[in-house]
């Protein structure tokens, strides 16, 4: 057998013994590779035998890894080196990135010449510290992150960037394009500076933290970030507008855990999306005192959700049926209240608290609670009212949303056909496919789902047609001053009639005065809310309202 005959041979032998572990082997005169077939299936290369291998598989390499790789190689075949030994992330044919492990060796000859350059590449699957889709730093990177900052006592900046019209790109390209976007953007990042540890904060949402980088120049990049959006991203040829919404944190008190200052990047860039247009909002030196607050306040609600809740309460907002307006049932609502804060609107905490990890906590607990009373106080002696709860998108994903949602049901002897789940309109981020089939769960166990908040998150009106949801409850913003304006009640009666002609039930919010209910008592809706007919009451005072003894 000559030597390539027994090379191949002993190849292959190695190329099969181990899953997950690929080998290669280059002839470094030549530059031609042979790789395992296993290797050449799962990251999408041309074939077992390559020429310039080192560069196409360096197109696999992640952009923050991949100046490393390159310099690596580099110094291999320049005789600098003669081994081969780094940990990377690789992009697979699914377009996820996977940690390798690669080592590689220098074979000479009996005069020291480059014979071949051979070695293995070790595939760990997808690191739980990097996010599949964008290659960065996942959530749970960050917040380890800021707890070894806090630790160090190093004073930083954090700069959250988030996309606020990402819900309405997936339901025009769809979800698998939507997360090419998100990857684009995440590569995009990385160049902006060399300054930054770069993480995936969750859903669209992005942090850059630096304890270099000084708040111009934190300025500067967050305006470029802009700027590159703004002049569209190509993503397959396809030019994408997005949206973007910032917030920046200056980080000197040590005393604050890594959560709250999370959930306060997160709250100013709600603010930045919802009330400044992206503009980008500070919290430091300048407003030091704001920032501290609020700070404080995010600490605080942390600790009473930890603590079972305190401070939490649950309050019952009646829903009536518009044609009789009779009493149909009512919508759970929490509010908190503790020393020295007072009373604090869920408007100033529910759209962060949505992205923090004791969210679900408090969601299960707003879930039993309001059931709880629901059934001892109201099925008791009202037994065909139903009750409505919120479920936001950190809730749905959760994989044990619905088994822990059916134990609150079993525990409590709840009746599902008494219980309502409406959709709040950030799971619009989430994909169509995976909405619907736990909408089709939930109906299964009796459960009807509604699209809570139409005309914002989920204004799609395909959506109504491909989730299979029992109705819709239309957005308050619709309803505010829909007396004095013409358009809002030609646009308000387009979606009643809309929803209604393809079987949906319709529940309007914000019914607040006489006139708007006259108003829309005419265009068909199934069901009214609003402080016409009650503010939000405690379950006793719910029982003892005149609509409950009708």
């Amino acid at each position: 057998m000559d030597k390539v005959a027994l090379l191949t041979k002993v190849f292959e032998a190695f190329a099969s013994s181990t899953k997950g572990r690929y080998v290669f082997m280059t002839d470094m005169e030549t530059n031609i590779s042979r790789w395992s077939k296993s290797c050449v299936e799962e990251f999408g290369l041309p074939s077992e035998r390559m020429e310039n291998a080192g560069e196409i598989w360096e197109e696999h390499i992640h952009p923050m890894d991949k100046s490393r790789y390159h310099q690596s190689i580099v110094d291999l075949f320049e005789g600098k080196s003669e081994s081969h030994d780094m940990v990377y992330r690789a992009r697979n044919k699914n377009g996820e990135y996977v940690a390798c492990t690669c080592k590689g060796t220098v074979i000479r000859d009996d005069d020291g010449k480059h014979l071949y350059f051979a070695g293995t590449i070790d595939n760990h699957g997808i690191a739980s510290e990097y996010d599949s889709v964008t290659a960065l730093y996942t959530k749970d990177k960050l917040l380890d992150t800021l707890a070894d900052l806090k630790d160090e006592r190093q004073r930083y900046y954090i700069l959250f960037v988030g996309m606020y019209n990402f819900g309405e790109l997936n339901n025009v390209y769809g979800y698998e394009f939507g997360n090419k976007i998100l990857r684009t953007f995440a590569e995009k990042l990385l160049e902006f500076t060399d300054d930054a540890e770069v993480y995936h904060a969750g859903g669209t949402k992005f942090a850059l933290v630096s304890t270099q980088l000084n708040l111009s120049e934190i300025k500067e990049i967050y305006s470029e970030i802009v700027d590159y959006c703004r002049n569209s991203i190509a993503v397959e040829g396809v030019n994408v507008t997005i949206t973007l919404g910032g917030s920046c944190t200056e980080v000197m008190n040590f005393n604050i855990d890594e959560h709250t200052v999370y959930s306060n990047g997160i709250l100013g860039l709600d603010e930045s999306m919802k009330d400044r247009h992206g503009e980008l909002c500070v919290f430091g030196s300048s407003n030091l005192d704001k920032s501290h607050e609020r700070l404080v306040l995010l600490n605080a609600l942390r600790n009473s959700i930890s603590r079972d809740c305190e401070g939490f309460s649950i309050v019952y907002q009646p829903v009536v049926s518009a044609q009789e307006e009779r009493l149909w049932g009512a919508e759970a609502l929490v509010r908190w209240q503790k020393n020295p804060f007072g009373r604090v609107s869920p408007s100033e905490f529910i759209g962060w608290l949505e992205d923090d990890p004791l969210f679900y906590d408090l969601g299960l607990w707003i879930a039993r609670n309001s059931m709880k009373y629901w059934k001892e106080k109201v099925l008791s002696v009202r037994p065909e009212l139903s009750l409505s709860i919120n479920v936001s998108y950190t809730q749905l994903e959760r994989k044990n949303f619905r088994r822990d949602l059916l134990e609150i049901l079993k525990e409590l002897d709840y009746p599902p056909e008494n219980l309502r789940v409406e959709l709040t309109e950030r799971c619009s981020v989430l994909d169509k496919n995976f909405i619907r089939n736990e909408i089709i769960f939930l109906r299964s166990q009796g459960i009807l789902t509604f699209i809570d908040d139409f005309g914002t998150g989920f204004s799609a009106l395909e959506l109504l047609l491909f989730l299979p949801v029992a109705g819709i409850k239309i957005d308050k913003s619709f309803v505010d001053g829909i007396d004095e304006d013409e358009k809002k009640r030609i646009v308000a009666r387009a979606i009643i009639e809309c929803a209604s002609n393809i079987g949906l039930k319709t529940t309007i919010e914000g019914v607040e005065t006489g006139d708007i209910r006259e108003i829309l008592l005419g265009f068909g809706a199934s069901h009214l809310q609003g402080y016409h007919y009650s503010k939000p009451l405690s379950i006793d005072d719910f029982t003892s309202h005149p609509l409950f003894k009708e």
